[in-house]
C-alpha cells in the first residue's frame, strides 16, 4: 500500500532532521602532526600512546566516512520524495513497508531485495573487501561496537598474536 501524504510528510521531516544532524558542526580534530608532536615532546611517552593515537584517528575517519555515506543516502531519499518515488523499492518496484521506512527512512529497497543485493555483493567481492565491509558494520553496529566478539576485534587479536 502506497504511503499517505501525512506519512510522506512525517518521513520528510524525519529525513530533514537526520540531514541536519549529519551535516551539522563536527568536532574539530587536531592534525596528526600536532597530536604526534605533543606526544613526542614528552620524555615518558610510551609507544602505546602513539598506537592509541593512530587507532583513534582511524576510528574517527571510519565514523566520518559512515556519516558521509549516510548523509548521501538521506539526500537521495529527500530527492525521491521530491520526485514522487519515495517508498518504492528500487529493485522490485514494490512498496517498501511503512515499518521498514520508520526504522530506516532512507531505505531504497525492501528487506528481501536488500538481502539479495548484499548476498550478491558478498559472493562477488574479493575477500579483503568483504572483510572491510564487515569491519565497517562492526564499527557502526551499536550491538557490537563495544564487544570483543566482533570480526574487527578478532582480526586485531590475530594480528597481535602474530607479532
Amino acid at each position: 500500500m502506497a504511503l499517505t501524504k501525512e506519512q510522506t510528510q512525517h518521513f520528510y521531516h524525519k529525513l530533514l532532521h537526520m540531514q541536519k544532524e549529519l551535516s551539522g558542526e563536527k568536532k574539530k580534530t587536531q592534525s596528526m602532526t600536532e597530536e604526534v608532536g605533543e606526544l613526542s615532546n614528552g620524555v615518558d611517552n610510551h609507544m602505546a600512546d602513539h598506537g592509541t593515537l593512530v587507532t583513534d584517528r582511524m576510528t574517527d575517519q571510519t565514523v566520518k566516512e559512515i556519516d558521509r555515506e549516510l548523509l548521501e543516502e538521506v539526500n537521495h531519499a529527500l530527492q525521491k520524495i521530491k520526485d514522487g518515488t519515495y517508498g518504492i523499492c528500487e529493485k522490485t518496484c514494490q512498496d517498501i513497508p511503512y515499518e521498514r521506512l520508520e526504522a530506516v527512512p532512507y531505505a531504497r529497497m525492501t528487506v528481501e531485495a536488500q538481502a539479495d543485493v548484499e548476498d550478491d555483493l558478498e559472493t562477488d567481492a574479493p575477500s579483503f573487501e568483504r572483510e572491510f565491509h564487515q569491519q565497517v558494520k562492526d564499527l557502526s553496529n551499536k550491538e557490537t561496537i563495544d564487544q570483543k566478539s566482533s570480526q574487527t576485534y578478532e582480526i586485531l587479536d590475530r594480528e597481535q598474536d602474530s607479532n
